[in-house]
């Protein structure tokens, strides 16, 4: 069987250039038992291709017949892996299945006498216990006769597998690059020849300016790229690069450029020189950024600081501002002035030291309890001026907060507010003697009522009825002051402290119904008044100085609105005429101005009704049902 391969050969092929495997398995291997027969019926052109193959180096294989069966060298057994080291006399279809469609395809291709040649194809392969895909360049050669008879296909393969992976990972290199170019703000790379005065560019750059990406990569005279230089800044960008060319330094340099489309960019554009073995410098390379945004955005900054100055320090106000951590970092002049501390002398605490000792720790609490909860910083406190007084300031600030809520500063402002303060102390104390002396007119009143009562003892029951209504319109009095110590807590409880001096003990001849609201210390003065006014109307003209009158009062509200129905019942009518004097003018300032309500009155013969619509805001803004 060997001579009819290699007849010079022995059977020990020990003159055999090659130390061949496969020649000894090709010998040993059953042939008769194939579809191919013994070696010695193989056509001439097939033992021919298969001592060709034998003696290369290279991985090939001969397929013969139409089932493709297999012979091939021992290169191809090394390319393939000892998993498909059993596939001498398989058809290829049984021996690589997962590549039975492609094999099938190129045989067909070879028996009609056509060669195929496949460049970097992928197949799966089973290597290391899995399997992986591997990439090959595999062409297939009829193997004929004189009379074009095909016998079979001559395979020489390649693996590619190497290739294609660099290939593949200097893509994601690009890509990433390309990424890394755009997140960066970089447009282009560009190559200067020094010698050519040509540019070599990106295709992105170049066609900012209305040039193609095969001229960029060509090369650009700089006369070309010159022209969409602004021409403000055209003959500083080309004078800074020939003095780097002449120096041998690196260039960098921010311009102005007008793209195709006329519209005007900031660029960036740095480079550095490459030098040839005897040190001459022979080509300039680097990128371009474009930084139209950032420099926008840096004028729009410069812009709004410089109006934020001009506004700081117009106003008469201090205006000041912390970072993150609470730490003062900005005042204006005003608090130069204010304080007659220098700017260069100002520390983060200094502030802290100015505030007057009785206030620090009220102002401390505040400022602690605004910075970890992000409310409005509103509080008045005396300040040391500079003359060494202090001073009531108002303060006021509000937090700045980033895309996620975080607060990053606080802006603030402090107003001197010392004469007004003083005028409201002057104010307070005449007020506080006021409402002393009206106290002391009550206990007068109540004394002079007690001494009667000695002499006229059977008046008991008289006496302390009166007394018990000059007691309610002592504590009347005191909410319509709106006394610190006055508890009236809620408009229902107001009304009824108010009403109390008029009730005579009768069922029904006053009844309060309806839904209640809560009412803040600030508005308890000016709800007061409102009903202080309608009850003495009542007391003097009305319901409640008939003896057979009721007054009815529903409350009602929904989540915005509160509405007063005032009912007063009784024969007669009211004497004189409605809306004219002091008592309703005072009402109608206090309903529609101050508490930016709604009156409506309808008087008929049998009585009066009233309806007061307030925003339930009147009423503070905890005001609740």
């Amino acid at each position: 069987m060997p001579e009819h391969l290699f007849v010079r050969f022995g059977e020990r092929h020990s003159d055999f250039p090659n130390d061949s495997v496969m020649l000894e398995r090709i010998r040993a291997f059953d042939w008769s038992a194939s579809s191919v027969g013994p070696i010695e019926t193989w056509p001439d052109e097939i033992r021919s291709a298969v001592r060709m193959m034998l003696l290369s180096e290279s991985a090939m294989a001969v397929l013969i017949g139409g089932d493709g069966i297999i012979v091939h060298n021992d290169a191809l057994h090394r390319l393939l892996g000892d998993h498909y080291a059993g596939i001498l006399g398989l058809p290829v279809t049984e021996a690589l299945p997962i590549a039975a469609g492609f094999f099938r395809d190129a045989i067909a291709a070879c028996g009609e006498g056509k060669g195929v040649r496949y460049q970097d194809h992928p197949l799966k392969l089973l290597r290391n216990g899995l399997l992986e895909t591997a990439w090959f360049s595999v062409s297939l050669t009829p193997i004929a006769d004189i009379a074009a008879r095909i016998y079979g296909a001559f395979v020489i393969i390649s693996e590619t597998t190497e290739r294609m992976r660099t290939l593949r990972a200097l893509g994601q290199s690009r890509q990433r690059m390309d990424l890394a170019l755009e997140a960066g703000g970089i447009v282009g790379t560009w190559d200067l020849d020094i010698n050519t005065d040509t540019v070599f560019t990106n295709g992105a750059f170049a066609e900012l300016f209305g040039v193609s990406g095969d001229e960029a990569r060509r090369g650009i005279s700089t006369d070309v790229l010159a022209t969409a230089l602004h021409p403000d800044d055209r003959d500083r960008v080309l004078g800074g690069l020939r003095s780097a060319i002449g120096t041998g330094s690196d260039y960098r340099c921010d311009y102005r450029a007008v793209t195709r489309d006329g519209e005007t960019r900031w660029f960036v554009l740095t480079g550095r020189p490459r030098r040839d073995e005897a040190g001459a410098i022979v080509q300039y390379a680097g990128i371009v950024i474009d930084v139209t945004e950032q420099t926008e955005a840096a004028a729009a900054l410069e812009q709004s600081n410089l109006r934020f100055d001009i506004l700081a320090e117009s106003i008469p106000q201090i205006v000041w501002s912390t970072d993150a951590e609470g730490r003062h970092d900005y005042f204006n002049r005003r608090w130069n002035e204010f304080t007659g501390i220098a700017p260069d002398r100002i520390e983060p605490t200094t502030w802290q030291e100015l505030v007057h000792p009785e206030d620090w720790p009220r102002v401390q609490q505040a400022w602690q309890n605004c910075f970890a909860t992000g409310e409005t910083y509103d509080i008045d406190y005396r300040f040391r001026h500079r003359d060494g007084s202090y001073r009531w300031l108002w303060a006021l600030a509000l937090p700045l907060r980033d895309a996620e809520g975080r607060i990053i500063r606080w802006y603030g402002t402090a107003s001197d507010i010392d004469a007004p303060k003083q005028l409201d102390q002057q104010r307070e104390l005449v007020a506080h003697e006021l409402d002393h002396r009206i106290k002391n007119l009550f206990a007068l009143v109540n004394g002079l009522v007690t001494l009667s009562l000695r002499e006229l003892p059977e008046h008991r029951p008289l006496a302390d009825a009166l007394r018990a209504r000059l007691e309610a319109l002592n504590r009347a009095h005191g909410l319509i002051r709106g006394e610190r110590d006055a508890r009236c807590g809620s408009l229902r409880l107001l009304i009824e402290q108010l009403l109390a001096p008029y009730r005579d003990g009768r069922a029904g001849r006053i009844a309060i119904a309806g839904e209640d609201v809560a009412i803040d210390a600030g508005a308890v003065t000016a709800v007061a008044l409102v009903f202080h006014e309608l009850i003495t109307n009542a007391a003097k003209y009305g319901a409640l100085s008939r003896a057979g009158g009721t007054l009815g009062i529903r409350l009602s509200a929904d989540e915005s609105r509160q509405t007063i129905d005032w009912q007063e019942r009784f024969e007669g009518g009211i004497a004189g005429k409605v809306g004219e004097g002091f008592g309703s003018r005072l009402l109608k300032t206090m309903i529609e101005g101050q508490l930016r309500g709604t009156m409506t009155r309808r008087p008929s013969s049998q009585g009066l009704w009233l309806r007061i619509d307030l925003p339930r805001t009147a009423f503070g803004p905890t005001a609740r049902g």
